[in-house]
């Protein structure tokens, strides 16, 4: 389909919006924040084919788990329940499957 010539002026005057004026003259904007899946010890224990305490075991003290507590009552001990991300969880797969 042939453009008209009348387009193209249309075009040359139409008013740029803010970003578009920013675009031009370098800003940057702020970049998308990627978040990482976190998924339970079970989610990963059926994954594997091993138990939801050893995942928990191969997990609780390593650094990016996401832990969640609940809070305890008349005393007793706190729940700690974990949240383990998915590139956490390939990186310690893939050593232990070496």
């Amino acid at each position: 389909m042939a453009t008209h010539w009348w387009f193209s002026r249309i075009q040359a005057r139409r008013t740029r919006t803010r970003s578009e004026k920013a675009l031009m003259r370098g800003a940057t904007f702020p970049q998308p924040v990627v978040v990482d899946p976190h998924y339970s010890p079970q989610f990963y224990a059926e994954l594997w084919g091993v138990s939801p305490s050893t995942v928990l075991r191969w997990f609780q003290d390593k650094e990016g788990v996401l832990k969640l507590a609940k809070t305890s009552k008349n005393g007793r001990r706190a729940r700690v329940e974990i949240r383990i991300p998915y590139s956490l969880a390939l990186q310690e797969y893939s050593e232990r499957t070496k």
